[in-house]
């Protein structure tokens, strides 16, 4: 890539993500790492329900960054050439580290995508230590800004807070590609209503009621979308097709030639927790899936429901939770003897999202406009919301496959 001509990438949100003051951003887009995210769904199993958002985590990388250049460009005068650089660094990298399918892959092998990131940084013989240190960024102020821990408290908390330039993308760009109207927020509104005030980023009192609508419609999202049962459901077989491998671990070691990507995998499914990052950098939903299909090979009927489940949308059912209903689905468990009751059903019972995170790093500050009082963001209107009286809150899921 030449560096040295303006370069600018479309996007259907941003309309334009451009590089012109800041080219050198251009080589850690060059970087294997980052350029992995272009094969990880930013919704994860979301686009088997919602089949546009297909839209990937580079996409959102990238209009992250968008996000935080405008915020950068804002406060030019007030910051220095090093402070943008790592602002603008920590905002492309943010989520280097999620797996294939993202959360469900995380709960599934138990490597945190934080500390993946962390580990990706400061790897001295990876592709972005090289690129931070080249342009002299110290690749441990990265992982201060994400742990909330940076000098320049401002940073820390436009990367990670309830209002920050992570959640204004995914917000927008998750809208767009599922056809929703949740995400509807003026950002430049946002922007030049923004101060940096003794190292610390406050907004006008005059944009309470976009942050208000933007809090609002998160929560929204979450309940509606993010939440959705069907994503338990896909969820929940994926989970359940990596558990099954393990009681199938001699089959799957003696089918391993047959295997796709089994030097990728294969250990991951039995040690847990155990992170190999040049095999990490490597996974994709892509390779993941193809692994999963060419499981078929093993001759498992529990393991071929399971995978035609989550290829072919069909096996698993969400009934409305009841005593009785449970009753009646342990009843018929009870009758199948051969098989662990964890692959006919459970129970699942959505957590309740909070639309307004406590603690000083996710604190808005407030300016007003006219007497320059600094103040909190007040969120007590907020605590009457609950999904708690949703009747679809806690639901069951049944695995038809097996039983009726």
């Amino acid at each position: 890539m030449d560096i040295k001509k303006d370069y600018y990438i479309k996007d259907p949100v941003h309309k334009e993500i451009d590089f012109k003051k800041d080219k050198w951003i251009l080589e850690l887009l060059e970087c294997e790492e980052v350029i992995r995210l272009e094969g990880i769904y930013q919704l994860g199993v979301s686009y088997k329900i919602f089949p546009s958002a297909s839209h990937n985590r580079l996409m959102h990388s990238l209009g992250t960054f968008q996000v935080a250049k405008k915020f950068a460009d804002f406060f030019e005068d007030k910051i220095s050439l090093y402070q943008r650089k790592l602002f603008l660094a920590s905002a492309l990298l943010h989520d280097i580290g999620h797996g294939p399918f993202s959360h469900v892959f995380e709960k599934i092998s138990k490597i945190n995508h934080e500390d993946v990131t962390k580990k990706m940084i400061l790897n001295p013989y990876g592709n972005i230590y090289r690129v931070l240190v080249k342009n002299e960024i110290k690749p441990m102020d990265l992982i201060d800004v994400y742990e909330g821990n940076s000098k320049y408290e401002w940073i820390s908390k436009l990367i990670s807070s309830n209002l920050d330039v992570d959640r204004i993308d995914y917000m927008l760009r998750d809208s767009y590609f599922l056809g929703t109207h949740y995400g509807t927020i003026d950002v430049d509104f946002l922007i030049e209503r923004s101060f940096l005030i003794d190292n610390d980023i406050y907004f006008s009192d005059k944009s309470i009621n976009v942050i208000e609508s933007f809090l609002l419609s998160r929560y929204y999202m979450h309940k509606d979308i993010f939440s959705n049962k069907n994503t338990y459901i896909y969820e929940w077989v994926l989970e359940l097709i990596l558990l099954r491998l393990k009681d199938l671990k001699s089959q799957f070691e003696i089918h391993k030639n047959n295997i796709n990507y089994f030097e990728l995998y294969g250990n991951l499914v039995f040690n847990e927790g155990q992170l190999e990052l040049e095999k990490y950098i490597k996974y994709t939903d892509w390779n993941f899936l193809a692994f999963i299909d060419s499981l078929r090979i093993i001759g498992d009927k529990i393991l071929n429901g399971l995978i035609n489940t989550f290829i072919n949308h069909k096996g698993v059912i969400s009934i409305t939770y009841s005593d009785q209903i449970l009753n009646k689905v342990n009843w018929k468990s009870d009758q199948i003897k051969h098989i662990d009751k964890k692959y006919l059903f459970k129970v699942i019972d959505r957590n309740e999202k909070m639309i307004y995170y406590p603690g000083d790093k996710n604190i808005i500050n407030i300016i007003n406009a006219k007497t320059n009082k600094l103040y909190k963001f007040n969120n007590d209107k907020f605590n009457a919301f609950s999904w708690n009286d949703d009747i679809d809150n806690k639901f069951i899921l049944v695995n038809t496959n097996l039983i009726n």
